[in-house]
């Protein structure tokens, strides 16, 4: 084999071995991009719950949507979230389930800033 024999053959595995890599690298960016949105569909499924909790003082009375909103964000959470995600959602569940409104505002306290921080973080927005 000559010289040339050997470019022909090291050009076309060069161009194989990139031709792979390059595949992988662009499924785990769309891997990515997948995730993301669906992290933030979940925490964004947050954003009514809250916005009917801030809206009203009695907002499981005047509400009458409230209850889907929360099923659905509860269920984004555990789809999508992150362990400490799940953990808060559910501790703030079982007291609106209990009726322990000081609880309910202490978990509603955490969820909220964790949620936010979350969301700005992942979108790649700086505080």
């Amino acid at each position: 084999m000559e010289i040339r024999d050997w470019i022909l053959i090291s050009s076309a595995i060069i161009v194989v071995a990139g031709w792979f890599v390059n595949s992988y690298l662009s499924r785990r960016h769309e891997m990515a991009k997948k995730r993301t949105e669906h992290r933030l569909e979940a925490l964004r499924s947050f954003l009514p719950v809250w916005f009917s909790l801030q809206n009203s003082e009695k907002p499981f009375e005047e509400d009458k949507g409230l209850v889907q909103k929360l099923a659905t964000a509860r269920s984004n959470f555990h789809l999508y979230g992150y362990k400490d995600e799940i953990e808060t959602i559910e501790k703030f569940i079982a007291a609106v389930e209990s009726g322990n409104a000081s609880e309910a505002n202490d978990t509603l306290k955490v969820l909220v800033p964790l949620v936010r921080n979350r969301v700005r973080r992942e979108l790649g927005i700086s505080a």
